[in-house]
Formats: C-alpha cells, structure tokens, sequence
C-alpha cells in the first residue's frame, strides 16, 4: 500500500497531470468532436439540397421532353393534316354543305370570322351557320363534320326556339388551313 507520505507527494503531479489531460481534451478533441458534428451536418444539408436539384433536373428533363414531343407534333400538324388556305376553305366549306344536305338539315346564312396564325394556333375560319332540324338529323350532322377528312373543329353549339320536333341550333365550326402559298 502506499503511505499517506507518498500520497501526498503524488497527489500535485496527478492534478498536474489531469489538468494536462483536460486541457488536452479542451484543445484538441472536443473542437475536433464539434467540427465533425458539424461537417455531419453540413453533408446532411448537402446530400438534401443535391436531392432536390436531382428531382429539378428530371422534372426539366421531362419538360424538355414534352415539348419535343409538342414539336414534332406540330410539325406533323403542319406537314400531314393541314393544307393550304387555297387546297383546304372552299372543300371543307362543300363538305359542310354536304353533310347538311345529306342529313336533310336546313341551313341559314352562314357568317365568316378569319382568323391569322397566332399563339401556336394554326389560321382558321370560324363558320356560323344556323341549322334547323330533328334530333337524328342533327346528331348525324355534327358526327360527320366530327369524321370529316379535313381539318373541322365544332366550337360551339347553341340551342334556339324550334317548333315541336324540331331543334334549332346555332353552330360555330372552325376550318383550320396553313398560311400561305401551297409551297410554303
């Protein structure tokens, strides 16, 4: 055992040599220890933010897809399914007439609104024309202008007095055509 002599003795270098150990610990491994939390936590934030730029740049990914897939679909538009204002107004107009005629529908003065390219939308001409007859005539009416071979779209429909039996109907079919020239 050691006497109380000795340990007195040894009692000032062992508080020297703690004091050593907790200074050593303050100035070395404890800003250490902060340091790596704090870089923990700064990856954390990081690998976060990295996350969320991943999931921006797949929704532009997306994005930039759709609207390439907007653009060839335009340009097919453009290419297959809409023909010149002179190859494409006077036969969808004929073929608006027809239709009429062929569902024994009567038709009133028809009104014209052209319309330019604008905005992305091709140039058209919106065609107002009151329609009078029965309901079959009707429905038969607007589902061959829905299957026409050329470019009709029914605007609008809008439901006026008849006689009993008898619809009576005014509706807004749009033609749509290219701008200029056949070349073009």
């Amino acid at each position: 055992m050691i006497g109380p002599a000795l340990r007195e003795r040894l009692r000032r270098p062992a508080f020297v040599l703690l004091a050593l150990n907790v200074a050593a610990f303050l100035a070395f491994t404890l800003p250490r220890a902060l340091q790596v939390q704090n870089l923990n936590r700064r990856v954390a934030s990081l690998r976060a933010e990295a996350d969320r730029e991943r999931a921006q740049v797949e929704a532009l990914k997306q994005r930039a897809d759709t609207i390439a897939r907007n653009g060839r679909d335009a340009e097919r538009l453009y290419r297959e399914l809409l023909a010149p204002r002179q190859n494409a107004l006077l036969p969808a107009l004929e073929e608006i007439h027809a239709a009429a005629e062929e569902e024994g529908i009567e038709l009133g003065s028809e009104t014209f609104a052209p319309s330019s390219a604008q905005g992305g939308r091709p140039a058209s001409v919106h065609v107002s024309l009151p329609v009078k007859g029965n309901y079959r005539q009707i429905v038969g009416f607007l589902s061959r202008l829905e299957r026409s071979k050329h470019f009709l779209v029914v605007e609008s429909l809008t439901l006026g007095a008849a006689q009993p039996g008898e619809a009576s109907l005014g509706v807004t079919v749009s033609a749509y055509f290219q701008e200029g020239s056949a070349g073009a």
